[in-house]
Parts: C-alpha cells; structure tokens; sequence
C-alpha cells in the first residue's frame, strides 16, 4: 500500500474516533454510491447524530472546491446531508460549503506527526479498544436489557435494529444510548457495538449453563 493510501487510511481511522467523541454514531464506512445501479463514487464514513445522518467525505489533506462538490453531490444522490474532515480548508471552499450546506470539520495539525507516529497511536488505539470489548463483554445485564442486546447483537446496522424492536431509528439510537449510560455497551461506533453485544450474550449463555441447577 503506499503512503498517499496508507495516510488516507489514517485520517479516516481518525475521523471515525473524531466523529464517536462528538456523538455521533458511526453506521459504515466506505459505502458506494450508486445511480441506476451504477456506482459513481463511495462515501467514506456514514453517520448518524440527532435523528440525521451524514454522508461524511475524509481528506488527508487539505479541501479544495473539487472536494466541497464531491461531498455534496455524493450527500444528495444518497439523501443525507454532507459533511467534510479535513486537514485544512480554503476560502473558496468555504464559500462554497456554506451555500451548499456542507458541513466543515478541520483535523489539527498535531494528528499529522508522521506515519510512524501514526501507526503507534493506531496500534495503541487497538489495544485499548480491545481492552475496553472485553471489560462490556465479561457482564450480565437484566433480562430486559440482555434481550435488547441479543437484538443488538443479531442487527446488521441501526436500521434492522429499529426493524426488529418495531421502533424507529431515532427510538432505536436512544436505546443504544440507555444502554451505554448503564454501562452495556460502549458508545460509538455500530460494528464495535454489534461485537461487544455478541461476545456478552456468549459470556451470559456460559455463565447460565455453569450455574448450579435449582
């Protein structure tokens, strides 16, 4: 992989981390774009915050006209509203993001330490991670809240979660965050979430089939 990908990678990782401490509820990444089934383009990170969801395009660099566009057209093909990270951002492309309605978030300089530094963090990141799915996992939560966590656990993303308790996504969001005040679940991102939620209906079947009959 060469750098120009590997540090493209990064940012992305890093948006996604960005994006979870700001609330947001990060559905997928990568996801294409597709008009009359032909696929124009791909958005890099679809998420989801106060009932709307984003079409999130990630730069390594610096945006540009050509980017603020990009985000847009792939935000409106898709019917979500655009958002772009980036290391910087002009003044034309400003400009032209406030009239369209595109929203800005600039990375700062520090996260661009190099790519060394970079697959450290990352490295470090995975570890705590690791940590932090096992600490929600090795849990039994009530019955009630186990059977939204099975629900959970067998949902490919936030919208078949809503499909299966026959809520709406907004409803579906707020159980996800009941369950992460109480301590469940972690917050952020689904696939983290839908993981952790498998491993503690594991543990939970285990420790219910170690317990002593009564």
């Amino acid at each position: 992989m060469g750098k120009h990908k590997r540090l493209a990678r990064s940012s992305e990782c890093f948006a996604v981390w960005l994006l979870e401490n700001m609330g947001y509820v990060v559905e997928n990444t990568r996801v294409p774009v597709t008009i009359d089934g032909v696929e124009i383009s791909d958005i890099d990170i679809v998420a989801l915050r106060d009932g709307t969801r984003y079409a999130v395009e990630v730069k390594a660099g610096s945006a540009d006209v050509s980017s603020i566009r990009q985000a847009y057209v792939n935000a409106t093909v898709s019917g979500m509203k655009p958002m772009i990270i980036a290391r910087g951002v002009d003044d034309k492309a400003r400009a032209l993001a406030e009239r369209l309605g595109v929203e800005i978030i600039v990375l700062p300089d520090m996260l661009y330490a190099g790519f060394d530094d970079l697959r450290e963090a990352v490295r470090e990141s995975l570890y705590s991670m690791l940590n932090e799915i096992i600490t929600y996992a090795l849990t039994c939560p009530s019955k009630e809240d186990l059977k939204l966590v099975a629900a959970l656990a067998e949902s490919e993303d936030i919208n078949d979660l809503a499909l299966k308790l026959g809520v709406t996504v907004n409803d579906a969001a707020s159980i996800i965050a009941r369950l992460a005040r109480k301590g469940e679940i972690p917050r952020g991102n689904y696939n983290v979430i839908r993981t952790v939620s498998k491993l503690k209906i594991l543990y939970c079947s285990l420790r219910n089939m170690e317990s002593p009959k009564q």
